[in-house]
């Protein structure tokens, strides 16, 4: 008897939360009709003729939006690489072959194996 005490409590708590949060957002949706209405209207990052140009360009066929993959991806490619290239040979300065200073590793010749032919 006790526990089904507890139990029905609990559940009248949990009832009486519920009822509360639905009358909460209720009250906030009909006050924020506007924001809501604001909310909803599509904002885009791009203007519309320039999404439209492109459409007719470029999406219309599979050709050619495949061809917009392409480059795309090529461009994209050349520019992340020549950005991480850079960002390796930063990194790495004076240890690469291209970059050592090969002059203080220069030592005199001697001359003295030329002579052994003689």
């Amino acid at each position: 008897l006790h526990s089904s005490l507890i139990s029905t409590m609990i559940l009248n708590a949990a009832s009486r939360s519920l009822r509360q949060t639905v009358l909460r957002r209720t009250a906030v949706a009909s006050n924020n009709a506007g924001a809501r209405r604001l909310m909803s209207t599509p904002v885009t990052p791009i203007p519309p003729n320039i999404l439209q140009a492109w459409y007719n360009i470029f999406g219309k066929t599979t050709a050619g939006y495949a061809t917009w993959l392409a480059f795309g991806i090529v461009f994209t490619e050349a520019i992340t690489g020549s950005f991480s290239d850079g960002i390796w040979s930063m990194n790495n300065r004076g240890r690469t072959f291209d970059s050592v200073d090969w002059t203080k590793f220069k030592t005199e010749d001697d001359d003295d194996d030329d002579d052994d032919d003689e």
